[in-house]
């Protein structure tokens, strides 16, 4: 027969029906054509008379064993070469007429032609020379032909019958394997047409269904037949279709009862189209419900679903049918809210909805023909409308979406439903007034909300606060400001800083109307007052800045006259706070001022005010806008009385013994000298030699001590050791020689005590300290250290 002979006739279909997942799986292997994973270095293939690896001279015959021992071989290869091995089993001529339909459009490719890599030279070059008597097929008709073995398998005739008629009569004629499934194919769809011809003519129900399903048997994807027996087996009534079909967004939903190990096939019928389309199943768990989605129902089209029970991929019954169903999305989401006297409704729509139509029915729902109370067209951005003057009662809100079906008709949704109920809300707060306190705190006011709680809130975020009138469900409301209180005789104010928007609100049981806010400011307390004198006059103020604050005033009452001024956070904690009081006693007040408050000018000359010397008043705020005054709470001052300059000064009583004449002490005196304390007041007269005696003066002519300020204890401590270490550092640091009292140093300008003997053997050194509560009020001043030293 010579090679031209023993090639034969040149396929041009595969008719394999695993030929799409095989182009699958050798696309992802980076392959030209299957061959290509059959040969190794030194091999060919050969396609004379079968299926043949070449080495050398020898032949060896790719059958199914051979090529699962590859797989095997080679696991990156190993799905495909399976794939291989049971094509080959089914049919052992399938595999060669898949290689030559894959060498022949690779030698048929436009441009430069490709050569069949892995073939056998000699075979390759006879083959390349017979392609180019063959049809070439372009990317349409390849497709059709590639698809012919799987529509076969499924018994889907039509469409191999569509298949041919793209091919052609020309291509169908130049591959005998394609006349003769041709031939075949003939045969089947005029056995089906005799079904349905039968089918048409039946007067009866049942003899209709039989041969509709024998033309569903004979051709599976049978038009007419899908859709007598869809007609057929239409319910009578929705509520009796035993497929339910729903709308989900875009989607439709597809449920029908499952019987165990059945398989389904699910279609669309279209009104207006010939064609059903098929539906994607979801493969059922056991003793679950069957579903499908079907994402392919265009908007404004009439649809209706069918599912057919399957045995061996083919009709087997009578199919499960819905109720028609109109593709009209409703809006989603939709919420209705109510407030005062009015309805609010939220929805959301579904994606190119070209506009909407929202209808406000009484309580019982729209009857046709019925009474509509309110309607609104919204567009299609639109997704809030609120309903206003409505009475208390039950109402329904109904969104209906319109669309544009594939006609340009414009189709209306179901429409989605909701519920609302108009409730009796509380009056409304009219007024909210804020008057400050003389003493730093505040009282809230106002007017309205008759029957009603107010609750006194703030936001967080005052401009996310909603504006008055808005009504609210309770829960909604941010928690009340637990420091204030409405409509109450005693004022109050907050334990710290406040700084906010105010706003009274009007609550009766769930729900509650927003009403006037002010905005309020309440600088914090100063706390931690102090005040310590320094030897230039001046006087230290020692205390807590208060949290929040920008400066805080500070005013002093001194003699009747009166003086303020106001220091920054800044300048506080970079120098501190120093007054040049001088020795006089005086009254110090220190209190926050507000960030939105206008610095005070001088205080008024009057030194016969009743008024404390440092006033607690509040009042708008003068640099506010007049759309948003802010109320400032002057806070009450933190109250310092500083006695007058107290000095508290002692030496040492010596005498002088023995031969050597050494100085010895006997006895500590001290004196209080200071404002109030030693003007005029009668006492021990000093010793000119330097040593004294105890005063031993009346004291009928001195001060109450109450008239005198606190005055500190003295405390003399003496510790032995070198005059280098022994100083005392504090009262505890050595023994106590003498303790006066504060009452005791009050009662006398000069106070003579006399030293314990024998508690400490020379050398030894003394020192004094203040204790109590009013040691900082005080100056102690010390004689020289040297005199303190008893050696």
């Amino acid at each position: 027969m010579g090679l031209p002979g023993a090639l034969g006739s040149l396929p041009l279909a595969p008719i394999a029906p695993e030929y799409g997942e095989l182009m699958r799986l050798q696309y992802a292997a980076g392959l030209a054509h299957f061959g290509e994973v059959l040969v190794g270095d030194g091999e060919t293939l050969s396609v004379l008379d079968g299926l043949f690896l070449c080495v050398g001279n020898r032949r060896h015959h790719l059958g199914a064993a051979r090529l699962r021992a590859l797989a095997d071989a080679n696991p990156s290869r190993g799905p495909l070469l399976r794939l291989l091995a049971d094509i080959q089993t089914r049919d052992a001529s399938a595999l060669r007429r898949v290689l030559l339909h894959q060498l022949i459009g690779l030698l048929q490719e436009s441009g430069a032609r490709r050569k069949a890599s892995g073939l056998d030279p000699a075979e390759a070059a006879l083959l390349e020379l017979a392609v180019g008597a063959l049809p070439v097929l372009d990317a349409r008709r390849r497709k059709a032909a590639e698809s012919l073995g799987g529509l076969w398998q499924q018994r889907r005739l039509r469409a191999a019958a569509r298949a041919l008629d793209a091919l052609g009569p020309a291509v169908v004629r130049a591959d005998p394997a394609l006349s003769h499934l041709a031939s075949r194919l003939g045969r089947r769809l005029g056995r089906c047409d005799r079904s349905l011809a039968a089918a048409r003519a039946a007067q009866d129900t049942e003899p209709a269904r039989t041969h509709y399903l024998d033309a569903l048997r004979v051709a599976a994807d049978d038009d007419t037949a899908t859709r007598g027996l869809i007609m057929l087996e239409r319910p009578r009534r929705p509520e009796d279709a035993p497929l339910t079909a729903r709308l989900s967004g875009d989607r439709v939903l597809l449920a029908w009862p499952v019987p165990d190990g059945r398989s389904w096939r699910a279609v669309r019928l279209t009104r207006g189209t010939d064609r059903p389309a098929v539906v994607p199943v979801t493969a059922p768990a056991p003793g679950a419900r069957g579903t499908a989605v079907d994402h392919g129902a265009r908007r404004g089209t009439l649809v209706r679903y069918a599912v057919f029970p399957l045995l061996d991929g083919v009709p087997d019954g009578p199919p499960l049918v819905s109720a028609p169903l109109l593709v009209a999305p409703d809006a989603e989401d939709l919420a209705v809210t109510d407030a005062p006297a009015r309805l609010t409704a939220r929805w959301t729509l579904p994606p190119g909805t070209a506009r909407a139509t929202v209808l406000l029915h009484a309580a019982e729902g729209p009857e046709p023909g019925g009474k509509v109370l309110a309607r609104h067209d919204a567009g299609a951005h639109e997704d809030t409308y609120t309903f206003t003057g409505l009475r208390p009662g039950s109402y329904l809100v109904r969104v209906v979406c319109h669309h544009s079906s594939p006609e340009g008709r414009e189709v209306e949704s179901a429409g989605a439903r909701a519920a609302g109920v108009v409730h009796a809300w509380p009056e409304a707060v009219t007024a909210l007034t804020v008057e400050p306190d003389p003493e730093g705190a505040v009282r809230f006011a106002g007017a309205g909300a008759d029957g009603a709680e107010v609750r006194l809130v703030t936001w967080s975020d005052p401009a996310g606060a909603p504006p008055e009138g808005t009504g609210l469900p309770t829960d909604a409301l941010p928690a009340a400001l637990p420091w204030a209180a409405y409509g109450t005789a005693h004022p109050v104010a907050p334990p710290s800083a406040f700084s906010g928007l105010v706003v009274a609100v009007a609550v009766r049981g769930e729900r509650a109307v927003v009403g006037p806010a002010v905005r309020v400011d309440i600088p914090a307390p100063v706390t931690g007052l102090r005040g310590l004198r320094e030897h230039d006059g001046q006087v230290r103020l020692v205390f807590d800045w208060p949290s929040d604050a920008g400066s805080v005033e500070v005013e002093w009452e001194q003699a009747g006259a009166r003086d303020r001024s106001r220091v920054s956070r800044s300048r506080y904690l970079r120098e501190g706070l120093r007054l040049p009081i001088g020795p006089a006693a005086v009254r110090i007040g220190v209190r926050a001022a507000s960030r939105h408050e206008r610095p005070a000018g001088p205080p008024p000359q009057d030194s016969a005010a009743a008024a404390p010397a440092v006033e607690a008043a509040g009042a708008a705020d003068p640099t506010a806008g007049a759309t948003d005054p802010i109320v400032v709470v002057r806070r009450a001052p933190a109250v310092l009385d500083l006695p007058g300059d107290v000095v508290v000064s002692f030496r040492l009583v010596t005498r002088r013994r023995g031969l050597a004449r050494r100085a010895t002490a006997e006895a500590v005196e001290v004196t209080v000298t200071g404002a109030g304390a030693g003007a005029g007041l009668p006492g021990s007269s000093p010793d000119p030699d330097g040593a004294g005696t105890p005063d031993t003066a009346s004291h009928s002519g001195l001060p109450d001590p109450s008239d005198v300020p606190g005055l500190p204890d003295l405390v003399l401590v003496g510790r032995a050791g070198d005059a280098a270490t022994a100083r005392p550092r504090h009262p505890e640091d050595g023994d106590v020689l003498v303790r006066l009292t504060g009452a005791e140093l009050a009662a006398s300008p000069r106070t003579v005590r006399e030293l314990p003997a024998g508690p400490l053997r020379p050398p030894y050194a003394l020192r004094a300290f203040l204790a109590g509560r009013h040691a900082g009020s005080v100056r102690l001043e010390e004689p020289a250290l040297s005199t303190l030293v008893v050696r």
